[in-house]
């Protein structure tokens, strides 16, 4: 037993070291080149994998069949439904200098309303108490109808390095009917900050970004049935290219990393929603009474 502890003990202490390699080699690498901004080919690469992204949202939009990602397997389904947090990835595509990460994951809320789940979501300025750490501010800086303008600063730890990104994104809330909803955000102005959290915090100059988010794109679904709410967040970032020489090492933490927020966003947010439902119900229970 003892044998198979201390096994166990430096097989975890040698994927920390890894992984703490990884990190290292990331910073390293991108601290040592000096334009970090997107090339030309890059961006066209990613607004025409946008482009598709947004033709894909339409289309299940428009459609009266399948609507969330979800609803692609009944096994998927079934594991959601079972209070089972699901995430998963598209392999991050390569383009010109760069990578595009597509992460996607569901979870379901029973025993609530899709207009519970929308006041949860749609409550940014709560963001920072909802998501904490994640996201350390969230502001809204206009609203107008179902548009909303924000101000986001989120932040990621891993080991001692700390990546954080101010960005201010243009949201759009689409109400399709009772029982669907879906939201986009998009990140229009995109800010690297470097030592966060520290007296010599300050914004990355353009030419010297590290390039962990050129870009960024998020998608929100809900749809009410089957006796609650299915939220569904799907992520998709543009960064900086990793070395194919560093890939076999780094490319676990990029994937690591990455899903642990899915997981922790879509946790939260179901919690979130049964927390925020309770005090409605209870506000309701309480305004009947009095009268």
């Amino acid at each position: 037993m003892k044998a198979g502890y201390m096994q166990i003990n430096r097989s975890s202490r040698i994927t920390r070291s890894a992984s703490a390699l990884a990190v290292l080699l990331l910073v390293l690498f991108v601290s040592l080149l000096q334009a970090a901004e997107p090339k030309r080919e890059t961006l066209q690469a990613w607004d025409e994998y946008i482009r598709i992204v947004n033709l894909h949202i339409a289309k299940s939009a428009a459609e009266t069949g399948q609507f969330l990602w979800t609803d692609e397997s009944q096994d998927m389904a079934r594991r959601v439904q079972r209070n089972e947090v699901v995430v998963t990835n598209h392999n991050p595509e390569d383009v010109p200098q760069g990578l595009i990460h597509d992460w996607v994951g569901a979870v379901f809320v029973p025993n609530v309303t899709l207009d519970r789940a929308l006041s949860v979501v749609e409550s940014y300025d709560r963001y920072d108490e909802f998501y904490k750490p994640l996201f350390s501010k969230c502001k809204v800086l206009a609203r107008d109808g179902d548009q909303v303008k924000l101000n986001v600063v989120a932040t990621q730890r891993a080991f001692s390095v700390t990546a954080a990104v101010e960005t201010e994104d243009q949201v759009q809330v689409v109400r399709l009917s009772p029982t669907k909803a879906y939201i986009t955000s998009n990140a229009v102005r995109v800010q690297e900050i470097a030592n966060y959290g520290q007296p010599t915090e300050h914004v990355f100059p353009e030419n010297r970004r590290p390039g962990y988010v050129w870009r960024e794109v998020t998608v929100q679904r809900l749809e009410a049935r089957d006796g609650g709410v299915y939220v569904e967040w799907e992520m998709i970032v543009l960064s900086r290219g990793i070395p194919t020489a560093f890939r076999w090492l780094i490319e676990p933490l990029t994937d690591e990393l990455p899903r642990k927020m899915m997981l922790d966003l879509l946790d939260e947010t179901r919690t979130a929603v049964k927390q925020e439902s309770r005090l409605f119900q209870s506000q309701e229970l309480a305004s009947r009474a009095s009268r």
